[in-house]
């Protein structure tokens, strides 16, 4: 059961964000919490006792320093080490059994040693435990509170969709929140019915899913005009924010970048995307002089420690200052995963990897298009499904050729052969316009 007290201390703390006035100011923050953080590993983990013992050797060394001398993370590193990095009584064994044992009976209440267990949502191919403790649990409920609920003084009813529940989640229910969950795999029919009864403020859900919910509304079916709209879980692409913004009658599309290694970014007021760096220490992969792609540390973290942990996003900066005043990094965007990204043979011989961004602008240059998704099957092949809003299907078909045949010139590639599909849309998998096979 969450601790109120705890909860309303943490959201009181990440309520404001412009106390940290500068990056230095932001860097000493992280410093201290970086400092508590390896303390605790060096006493409770056994996979990372040895590594900070010999990190803390370096007297003189700031902690964001020794922190830089631990190996950098992924899931399937985790997993293999999982029963020797958790600093928690909780085997990889027992926590999978719990998971899976949830995911089939679809009650997402069960606990194991006052842990909440649950399985990565597998974006990536290998399965993945999240873990989370209590006290955790209502740290995260303070600060997502904090980052994403309009007003605390008043009642506040969340609709939320995704493919699992968690007690994470149910975490936020209190007598002016109210919180209810709509599982995915359960039919839609439904749950708009439910929604039309429920009337809620705030929608959190997946482009996937809002996509659907925005056509019941175009259809009139769905009567549901919400304060603010969430999306999480998937890459919001530009044209459908447009379009989600236009059916829920709502300025802006909120977003947050949460994953089962932490709560990592937020959108603020005006649109823009900023890392929770009072929550995680961000650490970057250069792409190019824009993306990278995020190692992180999360030093609110202590039952499963999430220490730099390479992700495969790809984000992109923000170029200009938010309007906000808030010191956080911006991002521009996130633009997918890093293995979504296109790789095509050159005429040279050597391969090119093309942004998901390119492959997208091609599309938004075709009008007619109401859905798509672009699939890459080969080093020289692609397939594009589409659902046709107007206009002559060969034509745009036509246009569509013509905009790739551009791609291909403008970087030197080899010849791509297009095959076109019907595209369908579904809830039932994370919704991925751009995708690498």
């Amino acid at each position: 059961m969450a601790n109120k007290l705890r909860v309303i201390f943490n959201y009181l703390k990440y309520r404001h964000v412009h106390r940290f006035k500068s990056r230095a100011a932001i860097e000493a923050y992280q410093e201290k919490g970086i400092k508590r953080l390896m303390k605790h590993l060096d006493k409770h983990s056994l996979y990372y006792h040895g590594l900070i013992s010999q990190s803390t050797t370096q007297a003189k060394m700031s902690y964001r320093d020794r922190l830089r001398l631990l190996p950098i993370m992924d899931k399937v590193t985790m997993m293999a080490n999982f029963d020797r990095l958790v600093c928690v009584p909780l085997t990889k064994e027992e926590g999978f059994q719990l998971a899976i044992d949830s995911e089939k009976t679809r009650d997402f209440k069960g606990k194991m040693n006052g842990l909440t267990v649950g399985l990565s949502s597998g974006t990536s191919a290998h399965r993945g435990l999240f873990i989370a403790s209590q006290k955790e649990a209502d740290i995260w409920t303070g600060s997502i509170l904090a980052r994403m609920l309009p007003k605390m003084s008043r009642h506040h009813e969340i609709a939320f969709f995704l493919r699992a529940n968690s007690n994470l989640y149910e975490n936020v229910k209190t007598k002016r929140i109210g919180f209810t969950y709509y599982d995915i795999y359960e039919a839609m029919d439904k749950h708009i019915e439910g929604l039309n009864h429920a009337q809620a403020d705030i929608l959190i859900a997946p482009p996937s899913v809002l996509m659907v919910l925005g056509e019941a509304i175009a259809e009139g079916r769905l009567k549901l005009r919400p304060d603010k709209v969430i999306s999480v879980a998937e890459v919001l692409e530009d044209r459908d924010r447009d379009y989600f913004c236009q059916q829920f009658n709502v300025a802006q599309i909120h977003q947050v970048y949460q994953c089962t290694e932490g709560f990592l970014a937020y959108t603020c007021d005006y649109g823009t995307l900023h890392i929770n760096e009072d929550i995680v220490l961000i650490e970057e992969e250069a792409i190019d002089e824009e993306r990278f792609i995020p190692i992180i540390t999360d030093f609110t973290r202590r039952s499963q420690p999430i220490v730099r942990y390479r992700l495969n996003d790809v984000l992109v900066h923000k170029k200009e200052a938010c309007p906000c005043g808030c010191s956080f990094t911006a991002l521009e965007k996130i633009e997918g995963r890093e293995d979504d990204v296109f790789i095509f043979s050159r005429n040279k011989g050597s391969d090119l990897k093309i942004f998901p961004d390119i492959i997208r602008r091609c599309i938004l240059y075709v009008p007619g298009i109401k859905n798509y998704e672009v699939i890459q099957i080969n080093p020289n092949k692609i397939q594009i499904n589409l659902d046709y809003s107007e206009g002559d299907k060969s034509l745009i078909q036509e246009k569509l050729r013509d905009e790739f045949a551009i791609v291909v010139q403008t970087f030197d590639l080899e010849g791509i052969e297009i095959e076109f599909g019907d595209y369908k849309h579904t809830t039932e998998r994370k919704m991925k316009r751009v995708r690498r096979i």
